[in-house]
């Protein structure tokens, strides 16, 4: 995904164009977010599924960081999304939220498969494993992962996690990122929405230019679905959902 939107932004010279520079500083400076109400009566009754949309890159760190703010050993976190639809973002704003490390480099597992973030005091959360499965081209290939060792021992985020098929834990949080169209139904939906913390605010606004990544210039809205699969990971949706709407 990095590699993707990093050539998309690059300028003839190698380097990012000023206007997506521009861009990102707006991007980051923007905290507030928007819950959105599924327009389906089903899946507004429906507990342990919750659907947002992050109108910023921002807005998808915050729904990451209040996801890491309950992480626990065991969580298994399963991503799915086209490249580019946000599973890296979410998935670096997570691990530097529970490691307490806003400037920890999180590069996508692509080619390595597993990243192990375990070096953190284990008061900030549990260690994490991040997975990236685009490469697997089938559930037997996973095997050398040992993922239920991971699933046992750390919080699990797994990109691509539609590679598991039926081999994916019964109780985790699947979260689905696409990129919002403009005639996106999700856009037209009730929305509320929420303010940043302003000393978050003012922290992003302190960093430097040279800060910005390239690969994280998209400003497009994204919608963000999670959906609980056991009783657990439901009550856990549903106090999210209270959480980043309140």
């Amino acid at each position: 995904e990095m590699l993707v939107a990093r050539a998309a932004l690059r300028t003839a010279h190698g380097s990012p164009s000023a206007r997506a520079l521009r861009r990102a500083r707006e991007c980051r400076a923007r905290i507030a977010f928007s819950a959105s109400a599924s327009s389906s009566a089903d899946d507004a009754a429906s507990a342990g599924s919750a659907t947002f949309v992050a109108t910023s890159l921002a807005s998808t760190e915050r729904i990451a960081r209040a996801l890491a703010r309950d992480a626990r050993v065991g969580d298994v976190v399963c991503l799915h999304g086209d490249v580019g639809a946000g599973k890296s973002v979410l998935s670096r704003a997570f691990v530097r939220a529970v490691t307490r490390d806003p400037t920890m480099e999180v590069p996508s597992p692509t080619f390595l498969l597993q990243q192990v973030y375990d070096d953190h005091d284990k008061s900030f959360g549990p260690a994490v494993h991040h997975f990236d499965l685009y490469r697997c081209g089938s559930v037997a290939e996973t095997v050398k992962l040992d993922l239920p060792g991971s699933f046992a021992t750390a919080a699990s985020l797994i990109e691509w996690a539609e590679r598991l098929d039926d081999t994916a834990p019964e109780n985790r949080l699947d979260v689905y990122l696409r990129i919002c169209g403009e005639d996106d139904a999700a856009r037209r939906a009730t929305v509320v929405v929420v303010a940043g913390d302003e000393d978050e605010e003012d922290e992003e606004d302190e960093e430097d230019d040279d800060d910005v990544d390239p690969a994280f210039l998209d400003t497009q809205p994204r919608l963000v679905r999670l959906e609980g699969k056991g009783e657990a990971w439901r009550d856990r949706v549903d106090a999210l959902a209270k959480e980043l709407a309140g």
